[in-house]
């Protein structure tokens, strides 16, 4: 009776659904979205978007959430579609496109010769659990190439700390995504301060 008793405990094992055990992975995108009246640009202008860097703590694809002050975890079952600074390169592309600050936008692969480079990095990118902020800091750099020698018309950082009152992936995201908009929204600011016309 005993034996009988154990094998039924492992038949019953077996039907069970290990997938259905363990949470389901969930993909998200950084968005941000430009919203106004477009600028004008300098006619005859090529901005280049290259592609952007990331630091070691930011080129991970899983959510980050700093714990400690030099304590962090990563989370495998919330995670980025895409690697984020790719979509940070892709956001900015965009959103600057929209902006009309330049003729014309490019990325990597066009064939058009640019007038402009931006090139950035991804420097920071977590949830920091402790003050309940989703951060944000990026790089970013624009070179004006269309004259000898070239010129970096612009260096700077961008940070955005984003609180949140609730903790969990969704809150992160919308926090991420309101810190890009700033980041990009300052970036285009500061752009429109800078001599973008072409040199010859």
């Amino acid at each position: 009776m005993k034996k009988l008793g154990t094998l039924l405990l492992v038949a019953a094992a077996g039907c069970v659904d290990l997938k259905s055990a363990y949470p389901e992975k969930h993909f998200y995108t950084l968005e941000a979205a430009r919203t106004g009246p477009a600028r004008t640009g300098p006619e005859g202008t090529v901005l280049r978007v290259r592609r952007f860097a990331a630091s070691r703590p930011a080129e991970g694809s899983e959510f980050v959430t700093r714990i400690g002050d030099s304590e962090y975890e990563s989370d495998f079952y919330n995670v980025f579609f895409v690697p984020p600074a790719a979509q940070v390169t892709e956001q900015a592309h965009r959103w600057l496109g929209a902006s009309k600050l330049f003729a014309t936008v490019v990325g990597t692969g066009s064939s058009a010769p640019e007038t402009h480079v931006l090139e950035g990095s991804l420097n920071a990118l977590y949830g920091d659990r402790r003050a309940r902020k989703a951060v944000l800091e990026a790089q970013f750099m624009v070179v004006g190439i269309s004259s000898d020698p070239t010129t970096v018309l612009l260096q700077k950082s961008y940070r955005q700390e984003i609180a949140f009152a609730k903790d969990g992936a969704e809150s992160l995201i919308r926090g991420w995504n309101e810190g890009l908009a700033k980041v990009l929204g300052a970036l285009e600011e500061d752009l429109s301060r800078i001599d973008r016309s072409p040199r010859k």
